[in-house]
């Protein structure tokens, strides 16, 4: 037997306490009628679905089934970049199609290539599907609608399908829920056995400490055979809480090394031997290597391994809180990673990919203290299906009818720097006002989305606008959005204008929680922000002028739009326009500043221009702008800070001078140096030339 098989062997044994959802499946996946198109997964953080779905692969390869796996963590959230990952399996060639094939094309190049499977079955596996909020209207109303019925869809992620799902006559009939909770105690007892534990009073304490729960469990067992904690003085509360058996197991168990390794694995999200050596600077052994990835929490996907996203989060919470000078160097030096990647993407699909993984890894103190907010089953927004205009109205009445002066108080975990932000009574309503739900209930019930307590109640509303030719007229209408619509150029607005169900972005009408002072929904509200940021396409948006709204937009590395201000809120206040375009300077631009803004991210961009000098002998290490010869030295000035990632306002504040001389210094160095923006001009500063040192 191959080492490969072998493993398998292993793996399967160790997922106990499955035995009736393994024969669900395997009773759905023989049925020749296929009664069922859809298994839904789902359960809270830890609890085995990863694991399962694993094995549901294994079996279905038995059955001589095709199958096609996709991690929507480390996916892009775009319909194209979904197509393009199923046909990275079925078909590599047409997966590297020109970027310039049309999303139409590549999407029914996908479904033709999944429907022609040869294999009687076919089953596509969607995990952590819970990222795929703003697809979802997509995947249920058109792309799986086309697939073949022998093609078995199943959708893994926290929560159960969305209501749209149910309330669709076409699907509610074909999905077969699959909801995870804890394992039974006999199950407990055979995982410990298989791990050479037998015990009684050692079980009885995994039992105990786990409750059950699968990424406990097995936590514990591997702390339970390297200490004794029958004899530990640790209180058992303690050890009921995973947050604490992560601590013991990174501070007790594995080897200094090991547990670096570990540390910074969690901190890259996708990582290989080659990353983690460039992060943590020394040559990885392909023994440490090996070992690391036989941690049970650790997977391998499509491009390297990633650890658990609950065992991620927890331990990086634990270095940060252990050592947030460690962490803090780490994440820098991750952030140049990627940074380096995107600027030598060999091309535009490569560059949308390492501008992902970018977006997980930077943030400065605002942003960190606006999502830092941790729970295993949060609340989210998610866009609702059949809309109940009651239940939105009586959920704004109760907004103004309870509103109140608030004090919002956040604080960043990395550095404990604090943001105390007041809003009035009346100001902490602003997200509501001018709401026309009639006008937006024509544009389609999926362009709300709301977030929900235990109860079903709703604690949260945004409206989100795909932008195409459906929604435009109402966009060039609506008090926050008209002044940008109105401002583009006919070239623009023609871009702008595609057929529905295809969007040119999105705009975010707006973002309202029931209680901006509880963490929990401030951080729903910094996530769904980012959700969209993911979808890497345009964002537009025009939040409520205020602070807290302000810093949250300009945190996360949005553009104010020039000419797009309004007073549409109140009448009185100038309001900015934001957008996001991480394919355009801005981006690259705000990965700058946010390096810029640690020691060791300006002296590892110091080093990073040194070595590539070097390449060239004849090229001194001097400063390129401060010796080039074609600047004036205010150009020099004004140079040395967009370097810094400062905007032109900001440019403006440190030199004393108006934003209007700012932008004819800038335009004076484009003509000089022959270059059309800001990206283009830094990268131009920067280069070394032997004709500035002469």
């Amino acid at each position: 037997m191959r080492e490969a098989e072998r493993l398998e062997q292993m793996e399967s044994r160790m997922l106990v306490g499955r035995d009736r959802e393994l024969k669900s499946f395997a009773t759905i996946l023989g049925d020749e009628t296929f009664s069922h198109k859809i298994i839904n997964v789902y359960g809270t953080a830890g609890i085995g679905k990863s694991f399962l779905l694993d094995e549901l692969q294994r079996q279905a390869r038995m059955a001589d089934a095709c199958c096609i796996t996709i991690d929507c963590e480390h996916l892009v959230k775009t319909p194209e970049a979904f197509c393009r990952a199923i046909l990275q399996v079925l078909d590599r060639s047409a997966a590297s199609a020109s970027s310039t094939s049309t999303f139409a094309d590549i999407a029914e190049l996908c479904i033709r290539s999944l429907n022609g499977v040869s294999s009687a079955r076919t089953v596509l596996f969607i995990d952590v599907y819970e990222q795929l909020a703003v697809m979802d209207q997509w995947l249920r109303d058109y792309f799986l609608k086309q697939l073949n019925n022998n093609v078995l869809i199943v959708i893994a992620g926290r929560h159960v399908l969305s209501e749209p799902w149910f309330i669709s006559p076409v699907w509610r009939q074909f999905i077969y829920r699959m909801p995870l909770s804890e394992i039974d105690y006999p199950s407990v007892e055979r995982y410990a056995g298989y791990n050479s534990i037998i015990d009684y009073e050692q079980i009885q304490k995994i039992w105990q400490h786990s409750k059950g729960h699968p990424l406990t469990m097995s936590l514990i067992t591997y702390i339970s055979q390297q200490v004794d904690i029958n004899e530990t003085n640790t209180p058992l509360e303690d050890y009921g809480t995973l947050p604490y058996i992560v601590n013991q197991w990174l501070r007790e168990v594995p080897e200094e090394s090991q547990r670096n390794l570990v540390e910074t694995a969690a901190l890259l999200r996708i990582f290989n031997q080659e990353s983690l050596s460039v992060v943590i600077s020394r040559e990885i052994t392909l023994s440490e290597f090996h070992q690391l990835i036989r941690f049970s929490f650790v997977r391998k996907v499509n491009n390297g391994w990633t650890v658990h996203a609950l065992m991620r989060e927890l331990i990086n919470r634990e270095l940060l809180s252990r050592a947030p000078r460690l962490f803090e160097d780490r994440r820098t030096r991750v952030l140049l990673y990627y940074y380096n990647k995107l600027l030598h993407a060999p091309n535009p699909l490569s560059a949308e990919q390492e501008t992902t993984e970018l977006l997980y890894s930077f943030g400065d103190a605002a942003l960190r203290a606006f999502i830092h907010w941790f729970d295993l089953s949060p609340c989210r927004f998610e866009p609702i299906g059949s809309v109940d205009k009651h239940e939105i109205e009586t959920y704004m009445q109760q907004r103004h009818r309870e509103a109140k002066d608030i004090k919002i108080e956040l604080n960043d975990p990395h550095t404990n720097q604090r943001f105390d932000i007041s809003l009035t009574s009346e100001e902490s309503c602003y997200t509501l006002r001018h709401l026309n739900i009639d006008a937006l209930l024509e544009l389609g019930s999926d362009v709300f989305w709301t977030m929900k307590d235990t109860s079903g109640a709703i604690i949260g509303l945004a409206v989100i606008i795909p932008i195409n030719q459906r929604t435009l007229t109402y966009l060039q209408q609506s008090s926050r959005s008209a002044a940008y619509f109105n401002s583009l150029s006919p070239e623009q607005m023609q871009e702008m204008e595609v057929l529905d169900p295809a969007r040119s972005g999105w705009f975010i009408e707006t973002i309202d929680t029931l209680d901006f002072e509880d963490p929990m929904q401030q951080a729903a509200i910094g996530h769904l922000l980012l959700a969209m940021m993911l979808t890497g396409e345009l964002i537009v948006e025009s939040p409520a002028p205020f602070p807290y709204f302000i810093m949250a937009h300009d945190s996360l590395g949005f553009e104010r739009v020039q000419g797009a201000t309004h007073y549409g809120y109140d009448g009185i206040t100038p309001t900015p326009t934001f957008v996001f375009n991480r394919k355009g300077e801005q981006f690259i631009q705000h990965i700058h500043q946010l390096l810029n803004q640690t020691d060791l991210g300006r002296k590892l961009l110091s080093l990073k221009a040194v070595e590539e000098s070097t390449l060239n002998p004849a090229l001194s290490l001097v400063d390129p702008i401060l010796v080039h010869p074609d600047l004036t030295p205010r150009e020099k000035d004004v140079a040395k800070l967009l370097e810094k990632g400062l905007t032109n306002a900001e440019i403006a504040s440190t030199l004393f001078v108006s934003e209007i001389t700012v932008k004819k210094h800038m335009t004076s160095m484009f003509g000089k140096l022959n270059v059309n923006n800001r990206t283009q001009l830094l990268k131009k500063l920067l280069e070394p030339s032997v004709k500035h040192n002469s």
